[in-house]
């Protein structure tokens, strides 16, 4: 894999989920939102995860990648699953691109946190193999095949095994290429490849939804737990006395039209005989964006970011620039609450494509489209717009960020 330090995630869900009945257990509503969607948004916002993978079942596919847009998982991909779990997750660990840390977590386990991702990526560092797991509440005996006990196990030694598993990339894989039996967790397989596994404490809360019953606990946890759905993972932890601060910028682009240019505005190719007169795609909308959260994180703006001069900038795609701008937040700490832009143009009209506007600059920064608002004005004719002499856009961020 080279020397890398990325972060890749498995997320295992291409089961069939035969003990839910009638109900597809990743997909059914858990306060407010898919089961799905509580792990992998976790992995979305956590700063420290490069890439996410997804396994499905073939009947999921569609619907998982209609999840996807709809939540603005830039980080994820949709990948068909195998019949047994290691299948699953073969299929992910050769998806997986630059990442020599791997996180292999059940999509029937919704409440994964920080917490776990954080604790679980410091333990594997003993042994290139971590596993949360709690300690056993209930004696365990042993039994015969008639139902008699025949072993009192100790208590004290035993431990409930849940996901996150987290491996280097060279263990896991190693583990999966010379296994040969099924298992049942990801663990097993290291083991069997002789190597080392560390335990780490897990959380009770971290159930696996295999029953209606088990959806019914989830729901009470959820609700006594409402913080967990809120609280960006990998922020600085909520403390007694922590403040969310509120930051705004303002950003402002144009450039002038020109024959032989491709018009593209949010991030999308607009049909129209001139386009805008740039180094980059000269995409105004998302330029005014990325100066409006450079103000608001004070990042600069635009041009120190990305100077003209530089030639890796000839041609570049805005909403490349856009995912850099993603990435720096992320470093500080901040994340986007919302965008709301106008763009100010005479000619083409621009309604018909604000939709798409909208779901490319969300998916670009890893928000729902519910948080950017893009609109379209004219200018009545007046000045250079009017004149159709170029097209300008101006944007509004809000950032927020834990003190």
């Amino acid at each position: 894999m080279g020397e890398t330090s990325g972060v890749g995630v498995i997320i295992v869900a291409a089961g069939k989920a035969e003990r839910m009945g009638a109900t597809d257990k990743i997909f059914a509503p858990l306060a407010g939102k898919p089961v799905l969607a509580w792990p992998v948004d976790t992995c979305q916002r956590c700063s420290l995860v490069k890439q996410i993978i997804i396994t499905l079942n073939n009947g999921n596919l569609k619907p998982g990648q209609k999840l996807k847009e709809e939540r603005a998982w830039t980080k994820a991909t949709m990948c068909l699953g195998g019949a047994q779990r290691q299948d699953s997750v073969k299929e992910g660990l050769l998806k997986l691109k630059d990442c020599d840390r791997v996180i292999i977590h059940d999509g029937a386990r919704p409440f994964l946190t920080s917490d776990l991702i954080q604790n679980g990526l410091e333990a594997a560092k003993e042994t290139g193999a971590a596993v949360a797991a709690v300690p056993v509440k209930d004696t365990i005996k042993f039994t015969d095949d008639t139902g008699l006990i025949t072993e009192t196990l100790q208590r004290n030694r035993l431990w409930a095994v849940q996901t996150p598993q987290i491996f280097s990339f060279d263990v896991i894989n190693q583990a999966y290429q010379e296994l040969t039996t099924e298992i049942t967790d990801d663990a097993a397989a290291v083991e069997r490849s002789g190597h080392k596994v560390k335990i780490y404490p897990g959380d009770y809360n971290n159930i696996k939804i295999t029953t209606p019953e088990d959806l019914a606990l989830a729901e009470i946890i959820a609700r006594l737990n409402p913080e967990q759905s809120k609280c960006p993972p990998c922020y600085p932890e909520r403390h007694e006395g922590a403040k969310e601060e509120l930051r705004v910028g303002i950003g402002y682009d144009s450039h002038p039209l020109v024959p032989g240019r491709k018009l593209v505005l949010g991030g999308v190719d607009i049909p129209y005989d001139k386009g805008l007169l740039g180094r980059s795609d000269a995409d105004v909308a998302t330029h005014a964006i990325i100066d409006a959260l450079c103000g608001a994180a004070d990042l600069g703006d635009i041009g120190t970011r990305f100077p003209p001069e530089d030639p890796r900038h000839e041609g570049i795609s805005s909403l490349d620039l856009l995912n850099e701008i993603r990435k720096l937040l992320e470093g500080k700490n901040f994340k986007v609450t919302n965008i709301d832009t106008t763009i100010i143009a005479q000619r083409p009209k621009l309604s018909p494509f604000v939709p798409e506007m909208r779901k490319q600059i969300s998916q670009a920064l890893g928000i729902k489209t519910t948080q950017v608002t893009i609109k379209a004005t004219t200018t009545d004719g007046l000045g250079f717009i009017g004149r159709e002499e170029g097209i300008a856009a101006q944007s509004v961020a809000l950032v927020t960020t834990i003190l």
